[in-house]
């Protein structure tokens, strides 16, 4: 019988062999998986085991070939055969992943969103590296938001960022274009609470006082330079935020009476050739961090959005 052999990598250490398996063949059935298991159709270091055996990194993990037929699965590729996927890296290592994300992208939930992009990539480039793990987005961009967007590309990476996230150890600063002059420098603490239009049927959120369901959001607001469209003045802005919560920026701009020029959600003054300005411009990781993350990551501005402010 035909077998083809898997080697476990770091990130499959001490992972029980069913879960490994769901990530190789995901179509077929789990009580499929593990019949094969039972009857020696799936091996780890040429001996029939159980569903619950744990694997650690440099186990080989044979699978019989037909099942691979059977449920239309296509294995693990050993060599890459990535050519022409639309990703703006601006930087990568053996832990993270750093995109630029395009305007009018959503990062989850269709098809052609940049975590299936990325999926696809880390699936042709780097699979090999571990039979287990899952690259996936460790924060969130909005669809019309553009800039520096992280994916984990390893479960150390994935568990150091989320804990630094949390911990507000890992930066972020946004460009943005608001409408309205803002004089000074100001701070910006809201509790916000979501709220979904069920006529329009999208979320927005709002500045609220509800203990049980709000979140308190931090923004600092520093202006940049001044400008005018038509006869609405605005205001280039950078955003440091030390919470990341949904629609931040937008909901507090609003709040504090400088909506992003054209977010007419937050009540911002339509505009023709874009939703709204918001760019995901800087990252700033700890110093000497454990997974080799330079201190700044920076992406410039949209090329529209440079063009507005009259920059190119």
């Amino acid at each position: 019988m035909e077998f083809k052999t898997f080697t476990a990598g770091p990130d499959d250490n001490d992972r029980r062999l069913d879960r490994i398996i769901r990530t190789i063949i995901p179509k077929d059935s789990l009580s499929s998986l593990y019949k094969a298991i039972r009857k020696g159709l799936i091996k780890v270091n040429d001996s029939k085991t159980s569903a619950e055996a744990h694997i650690f990194q440099g186990d080989k993990i044979s699978i019989a070939a037909f099942l691979f037929e059977s449920t239309g699965s296509e294995p693990i590729k050993n060599i890459s055969t990535f050519t022409n996927i639309p990703l703006d890296i601006v930087f990568q290592n053996e832990h993270i992943l750093v995109v630029n994300k395009p305007y009018d992208k959503t990062v989850q939930g269709d098809k052609d969103s940049l975590n299936k992009i990325v999926q696809k990539y880390y699936e042709e480039t780097l699979k090999t590296e571990s039979l287990s793990f899952k690259t996936g987005p460790l924060h969130r961009l909005d669809r019309k938001t553009t800039g520096l967007l992280c994916f984990s590309l390893s479960l150390k990476g994935a568990r150091w960022f989320s804990e630094n996230i949390a911990t507000h150890n890992i930066k972020k600063i946004y460009s943005g274009i608001i409408q309205g002059k803002l004089l000074s420098s100001e701070r910006w603490e809201d509790s916000l609470l979501k709220k979904y239009d069920k006529e329009e049927s999208f979320q927005t959120v709002k500045v609220g006082l509800n203990a049980n369901e709000s979140k308190t959001a931090i923004t600092e607001a520093i202006p940049l330079s001044y400008g005018r469209w038509q006869s609405t003045e605005f205001t280039h802005a950078q955003f440091k935020i030390e919470t990341g919560r949904t629609h931040q920026i937008r909901a507090q701009s609003a709040f504090h009476n400088y909506p992003l020029l054209g977010d007419t959600a937050y009540g911002g003054k339509k505009i023709p050739f874009t939703e709204y300005f918001l760019h995901a411009e800087t990252l700033i990781f700890p110093k000497d961090n454990p997974l080799n993350l330079p201190e700044k990551i920076t992406a410039p501005l949209p090329e529209n959005f440079q063009k507005f402010l009259g920059l190119k």
